[in-house]
C-alpha cells in the first residue's frame, strides 16, 4: 500500500475521535504527565508572552490595509478560486472594503508585476503551483486549506510592506472584476519592465569591481541558509517516509492480534488490547503525516524559495552598482581626454602651409574639446543619477532583509513550537495506548495470582 492510499483514508470521524480520547484520557494520567503537562503550560504561556512583545513592538504604527484570502472554490473549469477580501482606511481606495475572487495565476501575475517594479526590493515568495501534493490531490481539503494559508501569508507580507503596499498592480489585484483584470494582464509588461530587462542585458557584460562588505555577507549567508533549508526538507522527507513505511507495518500487525484473540481464549484480553493500542498508534500517527506537508514541509520550502527572491534582489543590485561604475570610468576617460587636448601642441617649422595646418589643428582640436564638453555635462549628470540610484537601492535591500530576519525569527519560532507540540501530542497518546495495556496485562497477572492462591 502506497502513501496516497494512506493519506486518503485519514477521515475527519478518526481525527475527532482521537482529540476525544486524548482529551478524556488527560484526567487519568500520572504525576509524571501531570508535571509534564505543567511545564509545557509555563512554556506556552512563556512563548505567547513573547509574542505579543513582538507584535506590540511591530504594531507600533497602526495598519491601513488587511487582506486576508480565504474561501477556497473548485470550478468546473478545472482550477481553485479564492476569495480576497481587503479593509483599509487609504485615499487611493474608493471604498473600505472589497471582495474578490482571484485564482493562483493572479496571485503569479501580481508577483511578476510586483517584481517587474521593486527590482532591488525582496518580494515574498508564492507557493509553488504542484508543492505538498506528494501525499494529497490538489483538490483534497487538506491541499486547498494548505493552499489558502500559504496565499494568505503572501498576501499579508505583501500588504504589510511599507513600499510595495503602494503599488498600483496591488490596487487593482485587490479592487478590480474579474474581467476587468483580464484585461490589464493582457497588456503585457510595462515600459519600465521592457527598460529593466535592457539594463539587465547590458550588464550581464559587465564584472563587478568589489561588493560591499554588507551586500557579500547578505549573499553568503543566503547560500548557507539555502543549504541548511534543502537539508531539512531532505531530511523531514526521509523520516516522512520511515513513518509511513511504520504505518503500513502497524495496520498490517492490527488484524494478527485480532485473529489471535478469536483462536486463544485465555489470551484475548490482553491481545484484544494489543490491538487496540495499535489502532490507536496507527490513528496518532496518521494525524501526524496529515500536519506533515501543509505544516512543515511548505513553511520549510517557502524560505527555500525566498533565498531565491534575495538573490535575485542582489543581482538587480548588483547591477545598479555595475551599471554606475561603468559609468563613472566613461566620465574619467572622457575628463582625460579633455585635459591632454588642453596641453599645447608640439611641432616647429615655420611658412605659409605650416601656419594654415596649425589653424585647421587648432580648429579641430576645439571642436573635440565642445564635443567633449557636452559628454562630460551628460555623463556627470548620469553619474549623480546613478549614484542615487545605488543609494536607493542599497537601503532598499538592507531594510528588507532586517524585516525578512525578523519575520523569519518569529516564523521559525512558531514553526517550531507547532512541530514540538504536535510530536508531544502524538507520543502522549502512544503513551497512553500501551499503558492501558500495561494495566490489561497486570490486572490480569493479579487474577492469574489469585485463581493459583485459591488451587492450593
Amino acid at each position: 500500500m502506497d502513501d496516497d492510499q494512506f493519506v486518503s483514508s485519514l477521515d475527519e470521524e478518526e481525527e475527532k475521535e482521537t482529540l476525544k480520547n486524548h482529551q478524556n484520557g488527560s484526567a487519568e494520567e500520572g504525576d509524571q504527565l501531570d508535571e509534564h503537562s505543567e511545564f509545557m503550560d509555563q512554556t506556552s504561556s512563556l512563548m505567547s508572552s513573547i509574542k505579543v512583545n513582538d507584535e506590540e513592538e511591530s504594531d507600533r504604527h497602526v495598519k491601513d490595509l488587511y487582506v486576508v484570502v480565504s474561501d477556497p472554490e473548485k470550478h468546473a473549469g478545472g482550477y481553485v478560486s479564492y476569495n480576497v477580501n481587503t479593509k483599509t482606511t487609504r485615499g487611493q481606495f474608493d471604498h473600505p472594503e472589497y471582495n474578490v475572487r482571484r485564482r493562483y495565476q493572479d496571485f503569479l501575475w501580481l508577483r511578476q508585476r510586483l517584481q517587474e517594479s521593486y527590482q532591488t526590493h525582496i518580494i515574498p515568495p508564492l507557493p509553488e503551483k504542484h508543492s505538498f501534493t506528494k501525499h494529497f490531490d490538489r483538490f483534497s481539503p487538506e491541499f486547498l486549506k494548505a493552499r489558502e494559508h500559504s496565499l494568505n501569508k503572501f498576501m499579508q507580507r505583501i500588504a504589510d510592506h511599507p513600499v510595495i503596499s503602494f503599488n498600483e498592480n496591488l490596487h487593482i489585484f485587490l479592487t478590480a472584476k474579474s474581467w476587468e483584470l483580464t484585461s490589464v494582464k493582457k497588456s503585457g509588461p510595462g515600459l519600465m519592465s521592457r527598460m529593466g530587462d535592457s539594463m539587465r542585458n547590458m550588464a550581464s557584460s559587465w564584472m563587478l569591481k568589489s561588493r560591499d562588505p554588507d551586500f557579500q555577507e547578505m549573499a553568503d549567508y543566503t547560500k548557507t541558509f539555502r543549504e541548511k533549508m534543502t537539508a531539512m526538507e531532505n531530511i523531514s522527507d526521509r523520516i516522512a517516509k520511515d513513518r509511513f513505511d511504520l504505518l503500513e507495518d502497524i495496520t498490517e500487525f492490527i488484524p494478527i492480534f485480532r485473529l489471535w484473540a478469536n483462536s486463544e481464549s485465555k489470551l484475548a484480553d490482553p491481545l484484544t488490547a494489543m490491538a487496540d493500542a495499535l489502532e490507536k498508534n496507527s490513528s496518532s500517527l496518521k494525524t501526524l503525516l496529515r500536519a506533515q506537508d501543509p505544516n512543515f514541509m511548505e513553511p520549510l520550502r517557502e524560505y527555500v524559495l525566498y533565498t531565491d527572491a534575495i538573490k535575485s534582489a542582489l543581482k538587480s543590485r548588483d547591477s545598479v552598482q555595475m551599471e554606475y561604475e561603468v559609468t563613472l570610468e566613461e566620465l574619467n576617460r572622457k575628463r582625460a581626454e579633455r585635459e591632454e587636448l588642453d596641453k599645447p601642441a608640439s611641432g616647429g617649422g615655420g611658412g605659409r602651409f605650416s601656419s594654415l595646418f596649425s589653424k585647421d589643428t587648432e580648429q579641430s582640436r576645439q571642436e573635440r574639446r565642445e564635443k567633449l564638453d557636452a559628454n562630460i555635462d551628460e555623463l556627470s549628470k548620469l553619474v549623480e543619477t546613478g549614484h542615487d540610484r545605488m543609494e536607493c537601492a542599497n537601503v532598499d535591500l538592507k531594510a528588507d532583509i532586517e524585516r525578512w530576519h525578523k519575520n523569519k525569527k518569529q516564523d521559525f519560532r512558531e514553526l517550531f513550537t507547532d512541530y514540538a507540540d504536535r510530536h508531544v501530542a502524538y507520543h502522549d497518546e502512544c503513551l497512553k495506548a500501551w499503558q492501558t495495556v500495561l494495566q490489561q496485562l497486570i490486572g490480569q497477572e493479579h487474577e492469574e495470582d489469585n485463581d493459583d492462591h485459591k488451587d492450593e
